[in-house]
């Protein structure tokens, strides 16, 4: 994580290369794409202030673990009250929900993803559109893939919607189906027209007017 990634990959035959996600339904599961989709060479987003995030995540386990430590060795010494170590502990630990909480949305990168068996003409690519978000653990230390449909995003309409943590989340993907919603971030000052086509048209879907991204005719 943190290092940049090689922006060309063409797999060779008979290599093993299959792409793993998640999706609505499967949050502690990992599913196989099937073989006959393919990323795009290049990610459609990807967030230059992700290492922020990386160093957050990462800096406020250790400073729990060490808080924690740190609590527990104050009490064996019996010259501090336990209820003060037990606050020390406490606050040490607090950041990492808290960091956990408003970062989880926070995407790394997008891809598109194409169906090999289909002619690449503008009809097929409009047509079942669906993006691969790549997103980081809960620690910061490793990714994941998360498989939406481009027919499910929507986004947070005004600040009073909950779903918005805070400014935190700009981007929903809900499947009515299954009750279910997935948030993220995308930094929108580093997107490209690709991605803002994407947004324009979850906001569209929102019922969002005037946004800037009129210029794509929705």
């Amino acid at each position: 994580m943190g290092e940049d990634q090689k922006q060309y990959f063409v797999p060779n035959e008979g290599e093993d290369h299959t792409i793993k996600y998640r999706t609505h339904g499967t949050s502690f599961h990992s599913l196989r794409l099937d073989k006959k989709y393919r990323l795009g060479n290049l990610p459609l987003y990807q967030n230059p202030l992700i290492n922020f995030v990386i160093g957050s995540k990462r800096l406020s386990l250790a400073f729990g673990a060490i808080g924690c430590m740190f609590g527990y060795l104050m009490d064996r010494t019996g010259l501090v009250y336990t209820e003060i170590s037990q606050m020390v502990a406490i606050f040490s630990v607090l950041p990492f929900p808290i960091v956990t909480y408003l970062f989880e949305p926070v995407v790394s990168r997008v891809w598109r993803v194409y169906d090999t068996t289909k002619p690449q003409i503008y009809e097929n690519l409009i047509q079942d559109e669906q993006l691969i978000i790549e997103k980081l653990n809960w620690n910061g230390f490793n990714t994941y893939n998360e498989l939406v449909r481009v027919d499910s995003l929507y986004v947070p309409k005004d600040k009073n919607d909950y779903r918005g943590r805070f400014g935190y989340v700009n981007l929903l993907s809900v499947d009515k189906k299954l009750n279910s919603t997935k948030s993220y971030y995308i930094n929108d000052g580093f997107t490209n027209e690709k991605m803002e086509r994407i947004l324009a048209l979850a906001e569209k879907r929102s019922g969002v007017k005037d946004s800037g991204r009129s210029f794509y005719g929705f």
